[in-house]
């Protein structure tokens, strides 16, 4: 099965990452590591291979891209994991999915290079990119995988992954995202509810107006299922809106969806409570009913005093 394909979540962030700022974004807002300020979309090159492994194959999409730093290739490998539950084979993982990305290269190489001792294999920078709700506490690296690796010190085979955990950035900081897109889009996953999803929307759309045709096709996949999901199916008319710039048209609807959801929340809520008065009210009408057949009253005079039906009464009369 191609689990990139048939999961729209998924769909969604790698889209997202397949967009260079998206993805020099994450670099930049997330690693924040010396060096990555040096890269740009000049020296970053998406690749179209793929490495996830058949063992793996329903479990994530992985995006690959490569670099030119210092004269060097390097090559970083993005895991979308966005199972709510915790995997704790991450690092196994990581590490077939390194050793597949080096023999793939090896086996590319030039032959007479690739046996010349000068010979380099290119850095893998894997990231692991996490949506879920739950608190990631899989070990940062592949030694902690390994049973009594203290007593191997530096033998024990190691190296680290970089974790991106996508809820812990709140909405300030994804405001000074370098990648608008990025950021915004963040920030309505981290939406609790529709009202906070939609008013998510509104309250950016002068951010969204600066974004370029790329983006906002990214932009408007993301908020149609995301938009999908809560049922409303207004993500198209909203794309619709904002690819042709009628950021005001697009306020109107979204004040009209926000002010639904507030007031269907309203009705739910006070169905649910009516609901549970009835529920409360019945369970007390069954037992004032309990109580007069032990009594030996008259069925008609405990129909009369509980308003329970004669088939109810025979019912609670077989229960004891």
């Amino acid at each position: 099965m191609d689990y990139a394909k048939d999961n729209p979540h998924d769909k969604r962030h790698k889209a997202l990452f397949s967009n260079k700022k998206s993805f020099l974004s994450l670099l930049r807002d997330c690693i924040n590591e010396p060096w990555v300020y040096e890269l740009d979309e000049d020296s970053v090159t998406q690749t179209n291979n793929s490495f996830i492994l058949q063992d793996f194959s329903e479990k994530e999409a992985d995006i690959v891209y490569e670099a030119t730093l210092n004269g060097s290739k390097v090559i970083f490998y993005i895991l979308l994991e966005l199972q709510n539950k915790v995997d704790y084979r991450m690092p196994y993982r990581l590490l077939l999915y390194i050793v597949e990305i080096l023999r793939h290269y090896y086996n590319h190489a030039d032959v007479n290079e690739r046996d010349n001792k000068d010979f380099k294999f290119p850095v893998v920078f894997p990231i692991v990119f996490f949506s879920g709700r739950d608190t990631w506490t899989v070990p940062p690296n592949l030694r902690g995988m390994f049973e009594n690796q203290e007593s191997f010190g530096k033998y024990a085979l190691d190296f680290e992954y970089m974790l991106v955990d996508a809820k812990g950035y709140d909405n300030d900081m994804l405001r000074g995202f370098s990648s608008t897109l990025l950021g915004l889009v963040l920030m309505l996953e981290k939406s609790k509810n529709d009202v906070e999803f939609y008013s998510g929307i509104k309250d950016n759309l002068g951010s969204i107006e600066t974004l370029d045709n790329e983006e906002m096709r990214i932009l408007n996949m993301c908020v149609k299922i995301m938009d999908m999901a809560y049922g409303y199916n207004k993500g198209d008319d909203i794309g619709r809106l904002l690819n042709e710039n009628r950021i005001p048209e697009v306020d109107k609807m979204l004040c009209d969806v926000i002010e639904y959801a507030k007031v269907e929340k309203v009705e739910i809520a006070a169905r649910a409570k009516l609901e549970g008065k009835l529920e409360g009210k019945l369970e007390a009408m069954l037992d004032v009913a309990r109580n007069l057949l032990r009594m030996n009253l008259p069925e008609e005079n405990i129909i009369a005093a509980t308003g329970l039906t004669a088939n109810e009464i025979e019912t609670l009369r077989l229960q004891g």
